[in-house]
């Protein structure tokens, strides 16, 4: 009985030598080349994703040439298969070395999706989606803008189809927004719908970019894609995208040519600053609603900044911003004040630069009139500290 035991045993030693004999020659080869996984999408957008595919040194082992194709992930026979192998290994008192589990590096030739880092966003009614096309098409002929990569966003207020807009315009996005509060509340909400993570730029423009379009083409004009190519860059903070500036001094704004008064821009003002305007300090304005701001602006502002414009843009009927008084010419222009054409989508189409801190005319204009108003590369921007 004695010896037959120690047969047994003696032949089930003699199998776990072998099999772990065999088990060490077939991971022999294999590199310890596995790093640990980071999920870090830092301020330069990229986005990490993990990934199941290993690199493996298959030159000097017939047996891992034939495996290479096979999948990594081990099914539960195999993790079974695994765990008797450890339990045996540890069992063993033939002075063999535990076997450990070979560590793999990830694939640097893996593609890695990266997030785009220029956000057109589009305010759009009832504008020939084609026409946005065109001026679109300038932007990506633009080496920084193609390094940067877009993401043409169009937020519409009209009757239009959305597939029609997409398909016309080449958008990525067509979002249909209740009629309401200018292309300012669309600016506002796209603000608030990207707050916890926008890209590194956000190009922020009408359908018709009004006097930076070429009549008859529709193509964005030379001098404005001349200003991008000269003044865009990672230190941008804020680049107006207009050609007429004027200065406000509290409120009593130099407006095409009008001495108009803006009731609204004081308050608005100490409550982006914190302290009141003075009647002798200047502050650009710019029309059309047409610029180029930094994700460290954007962020530069709380939230609750956006929302509070946000809800006065977009007021119904009944709130009382549409009783505030405006200058005297706008009900003799634009009729009364509504929630699709709101008076005060007027003022915040003029406190873009203040919102974003960069309405010093010293710095944006280049310090002259003619600075202002140059068809080429002019001023109108400012940088962001490194």
């Amino acid at each position: 009985m004695r010896a037959a035991n120690r047969a047994r045993y003696s032949g089930g030693a003699i199998i776990v030598i072998l099999l772990l004999v065999l088990h060490s020659h077939t991971l022999g080869p294999t590199k310890s080349l596995l790093k640990p996984y980071h999920n870090d999408s830092g301020a330069s957008g990229h986005e990490s994703r993990t990934t199941s595919e290993t690199v493996l040194d298959t030159t000097s082992s017939p047996t891992l040439l034939a495996l290479k194709d096979a999948p990594i992930a081990p099914s539960s026979e195999g993790l079974s298969a695994a765990s008797g192998l450890k339990d045996m290994s540890a069992a063993s008192s033939d002075g063999a070395a535990p076997i450990q589990a070979p560590n793999v590096e990830l694939d640097s030739h893996v593609p890695i999706t990266r997030k785009a880092q220029l956000d057109v966003v589009i305010a759009h009614h009832s504008e020939e989606p084609y026409y946005i096309k065109v001026w679109t098409d300038s932007l990506r002929s633009i080496p920084y803008m193609q390094e940067l990569g877009l993401r043409i966003i169009i937020y519409t207020k009209g009757a239009m189809e959305l597939a029609a807009i997409k398909e016309a315009s080449g958008a990525d996005e067509v979002i249909q927004l209740p009629n309401a509060g200018r292309e300012g509340g669309t600016y506002l909400h796209h603000l608030l719908s990207v707050y916890d993570d926008p890209p590194q730029f956000t190009f922020f423009a009408q359908a018709k970019l009004k006097k930076a379009q070429e009549e008859g083409s529709g193509k964005m004009t030379q001098w404005l894609q001349d200003r991008l190519r000269a003044k865009l860059s990672n230190e941008t903070g804020f680049i107006s995208l207009d050609r007429q500036h004027e200065v406000c001094y509290c409120g009593h704004c130099t407006d095409m040519g009008r001495d108009d008064f803006y009731p609204l821009w004081p308050q608005i003002y100490s409550m982006l600053q914190g302290k009141v305007c003075q009647r002798l300090e200047g502050h650009v304005l710019s029309f059309n609603g047409h610029f180029i701001v930094s994700r460290k602006r954007i962020l530069a502002r709380p939230r609750g900044i956006y929302q509070h414009l946000q809800a006065l843009v977009d007021a119904p009927e009944d709130h009382w911003i549409h009783l505030e008084p405006e200058p005297e010419w706008f009900e003799k222009d634009k009729g009364k004040s509504v929630p699709s054409n709101p008076k005060f989508g007027h003022t915040l189409e003029r406190l873009w630069h203040t919102i974003f801190d960069c309405d010093d005319p010293a710095i944006v204009m280049d310090c002259d009139m003619k600075g202002m108003k140059a068809e080429g590369p002019g001023g109108c921007s400012c940088r962001d500290a490194p």
